[in-house]
């Protein structure tokens, strides 16, 4: 009995497996999209909230670039970052009662390195598939939201140099909603920043934001719809 239900769930995960590894972008869309309503409670007060939402991240992103086959030696240094990344901002999180600057940039430094590394392996596969299917179009869409988790953690590493950057005081969720508002260039003006270096910085956000959609979403529709056609 013991040896059937074993081979039961066995088949159950290879099975889950196989459909994560033939649609891991809409996983992918569907985990960020869920990040997004997460955020808005989790907040400064709530840590463990913090970590729970790090590690859906970090896991999230892991699987996804684990169903690619990349060189051994490249996914173990990935592993490698993303367990530094999550461990460093927890322990950061759970038990330094006030913020130690230089731990504090380290451990942004690092999630930076995980995202670009991760936006660059996704746009990298995205591009080199010959036909464009409707989850590479999810694809390119997920790369569009972690470019707003990218300059979320340089606006969070600008905060750490200069608390009064922004018109508000920064918390978790303030800089993570004003990530996205430059992002997709509404600008609503309720946070503005206020530092010089924050006003290159968003302005460099806001022209990716507008360049993004416009030529690397476009192209991948346009592929898209042709293969449809074809």
């Amino acid at each position: 009995m013991r040896i059937f239900w074993r081979s039961f769930w066995r088949s159950k995960f290879a099975l889950r497996w196989r459909i994560f590894r033939e649609n891991p972008y809409q996983h992918l869309l569907l985990s960020l999209i869920f990040l997004f309503f997460a955020f808005a409670f989790v907040d400064n007060d709530y840590p463990f909230g913090g970590v729970a939402i790090n590690a859906l991240f970090l896991l999230t992103v892991l699987f996804v670039i684990e169903t690619f086959q990349l060189p051994q030696r490249f996914l173990n240094c990935f592993r490698l970052i993303a367990i530094l990344s999550f461990g460093i901002n927890s322990y950061i999180i759970l038990f330094l009662e006030q913020d130690i600057w230089f731990s504090t940039f380290i451990s942004h430094i690092i999630q930076l390195i995980f995202i670009a590394t991760a936006i660059w392996i996704i746009l990298k596969r995205i591009f080199r598939d010959k036909h464009v299917t409707g989850d590479i179009l999810v694809g390119g869409i997920s790369v569009y939201l972690m470019v707003g988790f990218f300059w979320f953690q340089l606006y969070q590493i600008l905060v750490s140099f200069d608390p009064k950057a922004f018109s508000q005081t920064m918390t978790y969720y303030r800089t993570f909603y004003f990530s996205f508002v430059t992002l997709t260039t509404v600008g609503y003006g309720d946070i503005v920043p206020i530092n010089r270096v924050g006003m290159v910085m968003s302005n460099m956000e806001a022209i990716i934001g507008q360049m993004y959609p416009a030529v690397i979403l476009s192209r991948l529709v346009s592929l898209y719809v042709q293969d449809l056609k074809d």
